[in-house]
């Protein structure tokens, strides 16, 4: 795919000249910017060509020129936003890259089935204990912590609650992809993954577990080894 140069602006200019309305030299502006956002997002994709597997690259250049198109339409409608703390084009990437992890996320998402969220909601057998770890207390107390929520997860909550916040707090799928394979509306998820989350919070409250203990037990630790 071709790409015109992008003429170099200051941050003044960028803001000039974008709200220059009907002139050359906004339109000019506008498709500097559309160019480089462009560029931006084709190169996330490109470092990040494994959520896209299943798109030709055809496909992949037009999802690019969508999102592109996007972040340019947010950004026009933002520039007062803009506190010139950065360079203009920083703050623009932002945007692009912003919307390009959400539309990565999405494509990585786009065939999940109901059967397969069901399928993978139990949790892992995370094991944290290790006899060469440099604090076995902590490792231990980690070991714990993980094999209540486990319990609770499984015993504890509906088939349904336990898919819904696998899904959405361990496997990161998008709130949209739940909704649509469970026909349920945005708020009734988020309810199910709050009262989940409460049972959850509440259980290891029961045996004694503090909410900020746990938090800093699992702050900057390793990765724990798969079982």
């Amino acid at each position: 795919m071709s790409q015109t140069r992008v003429r170099q602006r200051s941050n003044p200019e960028w803001l000039s000249q974008l709200r220059a309305e009907g002139t050359p030299e906004q339109a000019e502006a506008i498709e500097d910017l559309r160019q480089y956002l462009l560029r931006a997002v084709l190169y996330f994709f490109s470092q990040n060509p494994g959520d896209l597997r299943s798109l030709a690259r055809e496909e992949i250049e037009q999802v690019a020129q969508d999102l592109a198109q996007d972040a340019l339409l947010t950004i026009l409608k933002n520039l007062d936003e803009f506190r010139g703390e950065s360079k203009f084009t920083t703050w623009a990437y932002r945007f692009a890259i912003n919307m390009s992890l959400v539309e990565a996320r999405r494509q990585r998402w786009k065939n999940l089935s109901l059967d397969r969220i069901l399928e993978n909601s139990e949790l892992p057998d995370f094991q944290f204990q290790d006899k060469e770890s440099p604090d076995p207390d902590r490792s231990a107390q980690q070991q714990e912590i993980w094999e209540t929520v486990r319990e609770v997860i499984q015993n504890e909550l509906t088939e349904r609650q336990r898919a819904i916040l696998t899904a959405v707090v361990f496997d990161d799928v998008p709130v949209d992809v739940v909704t649509k394979e469970f026909r349920m509306n945005r708020n009734a998820v988020y309810k199910m993954v709050h009262d989940a989350r409460v049972k959850l919070k509440k259980r290891l409250e029961d045996r004694g577990f503090d909410v900020g203990e746990i938090l800093n037990l699992f702050g900057s630790t390793p990765a724990p080894r798969m079982a």
